[in-house]
């Protein structure tokens, strides 16, 4: 379900039966359409479930992508999913689920209002969900800086291997002893066999 200042959405096709269709046929005749329900995090009772319109797909644009892709309703939701925090008790998770909040990024996003819904702790536990995304998010991060620390560190072995080799080499020039590349002969030689 993506998120429009705390509004998700998901998709699903459904059967819906043709009643002109059904009745030529004398059985029922059934056709495929893709419905969008729509729900507030933290709000039990809204909800708007009907047949997706394309301004619906534009709008959840990511959900309705999701959906293509055949997944379901509850995959369809973006984010940290509540079982993933380890703040929440499995009660307080299933309690949650029932006032349509799933992830931890829906949590962090409450309205004032929707915490009203919630009751005691409600602040407290929005307060939790946004530091949980911070912290997080920092040691993303850290992650990534430790990533391109270890990718410096390699890139400077090279480097080093190279700088010993290119050492080496300039040190054998000063001493007088070019080395060759083993496809060609050195310099005097190849006078010799031009001569005869």
């Amino acid at each position: 379900m993506a998120e429009s200042t705390g509004i998700y959405a998901a998709f699903s096709l459904e059967p819906v039966e043709q009643s002109f269709k059904s009745q030529q046929a004398g059985r029922p005749i059934f056709e495929d359409r893709e419905f969008v329900r729509i729900v507030i995090a933290g709000d039990k009772n809204t909800e708007v479930y009907r047949e997706a319109t394309e301004a619906d797909k534009e709008r959840f644009h990511e959900p309705y992508a999701r959906f293509k892709r055949g997944l379901g309703e509850r995959e369809q939701i973006v984010g940290t999913p509540l079982a993933q925090w380890p703040l929440l008790k499995p009660s307080q998770i299933k309690e949650f689920e029932a006032v349509n909040i799933y992830t931890v990024e829906q949590m962090a996003a409450l309205s004032d209002t929707m915490k009203q819904n919630i009751g005691m702790g409600a602040h407290e536990l929005v307060a939790a969900a946004k530091a949980f995304l911070e912290s997080a998010k920092d040691s993303s991060v850290a992650s990534a800086l430790a990533a391109e620390n270890e990718r410096l560190r390699s890139d400077m072995e090279v480097l080093r291997e190279q700088l010993k080799v290119l050492a080496d080499r300039l040190e054998d020039s000063e001493r007088g002893e070019i080395r060759r590349s083993p496809g060609r002969p050195p310099k005097a030689s190849r006078e010799t066999t031009l001569e005869l």
